[in-house]
C-alpha cells in the first residue's frame, strides 16, 4: 500500500478475484489499512474511491463487514467506471485472447491467451446471469451459439476444459450486494462497447472474432455501470460521454471528474440525482 496522512493508495493483484488466497489477504490488509487510516486522521472516517474491476473487491469488502465497522469507518464510497455486472469484453480474452488494437504481427494473440486463461480475475469479470437474459446470445460461432449461462461448454468447445474448473472457484464473489454505505457513482457513456462477438467459419476459437457494439464505456458495457443506480444509498450520480470525457481509463484523467471527486470528498458540492445525472 501507498500510505500517507491524508490519502492511502490500495493496489491489488489483478490477475487474482477476491475469494481467491491473495483477494482474501487484500481484503484483510485493506480492512487494516482503512482503519489505521482512519487513527491517523483522529478518528474521521474515510472516503473509499474505486475503479473498474476495484469495485468488486469494494462490494465483496463492504458485504464481509459489519454494518457497526461501515458506520464508524466509512464516510462514504466512491465509485467509477465499475463493471458490476461484468463486461462482454472479456469473453474474448479467454476464447481467443485481447490484444485490444496491438497489430497481430506484433503480438501473438495465442500467446496472450493463454496466461490470460490462468487469471482467475477474467472470469470474475464475465456477463452476470440475471443481467443478461437466458436466451440473450453473447457468442455465435458457426456450429452454435452460446448465452450467458453456457461459459463452461463454450470453453471446453474453444479447446480449454479447464475453465470449467476455473468457473466454479468463484463461487460466492459473483453477487451483487448492497454496500450498505453512502455511495456515488461515476461513469461513462455512449462509447460502442463490446455487446457480442461472432467468430467466422474456421476461426474459433484461434483467430480474432468480428465484434458487434452496444452502449458503455468502451471497456464495460452500459447495464453492467448502471447497476450502481439500484443501491438503496446512492447519494450522487454523473455521467460523462464520449471518449475523451468517459472512455473507460481516460475518465480518471477528465478535469470535471476530478473537480467532482474532491468536491464530493471536501462536502462543497450538493449530491447530483436525477434529471441532472449527465454531465456535458
Amino acid at each position: 500500500a501507498v500510505v500517507s496522512t491524508q490519502s492511502t493508495g490500495a493496489p491489488y493483484d489483478f490477475r487474482y478475484g477476491a475469494n481467491s488466497p491473495t483477494g482474501e489477504l487484500f481484503l484483510q490488509n485493506l480492512q487494516q489499512l482503512i482503519e489505521e487510516t482512519y487513527t491517523a486522521n483522529n478518528g474521521r472516517k474515510v472516503n473509499v474511491i474505486a475503479h473498474s474491476m476495484g469495485n468488486l473487491y469494494m462490494i465483496q469488502f463492504f458485504k464481509q463487514m459489519s454494518s457497526s465497522w461501515k458506520k464508524k469507518y466509512i464516510k462514504r464510497y466512491i465509485c467509477i467506471s465499475g463493471v458490476f455486472g461484468g463486461s462482454v469484453k472479456s469473453i474474448r480474452a479467454l476464447v481467443s485472447g485481447e490484444i485490444e488494437s496491438i497489430p497481430r504481427v506484433l503480438v501473438d494473440a495465442n500467446a496472450v491467451r493463454a496466461f490470460q486463461r490462468s487469471f482467475q480475475s477474467i472470469y470474475w469479470l464475465l456477463p452476470r446471469s440475471g443481467l443478461w437474459g437466458k436466451d440473450e446470445t453473447l457468442v455465435y460461432t458457426p456450429d452454435r451459439n452460446y448465452t450467458v449461462n453456457e461459459y463452461a461448454e463454450l470453453l471446453e468447445d474453444a479447446g480449454f476444459s479447464m475453465g470449467r474448473d476455473i468457473l466454479n472457484t468463484l463461487k460466492g464473489s459473483t453477487d451483487f450486494k448492497e454496500p450498505d454505505v453512502d455511495v456515488y457513482c461515476i461513469h461513462g457513456s455512449e462509447i460502442p462497447t463490446a455487446a457480442q462477438f461472432r467468430w467466422r467459419p474456421k476461426y474459433f476459437p484461434d483467430y480474432q472474432p468480428d465484434q458487434i457494439d452496444g452502449p458503455g464505456d468502451g471497456t464495460v458495457n452500459q447495464r453492467s455501470l448502471e447497476l450502481c443506480k439500484k443501491f438503496k444509498r446512492l447519494k450522487g450520480y454523473k455521467v460523462y460521454p464520449g471518449i475523451k470525457q468517459g472512455e473507460h481509463m481516460q475518465i480518471l484523467l477528465n478535469p470535471d471528474v476530478i473537480d467532482y471527486v474532491k468536491s464530493v470528498v471536501t462536502e462543497t458540492t450538493a449530491p447530483s440525482l436525477g434529471n441532472s445525472e449527465t454531465v456535458f
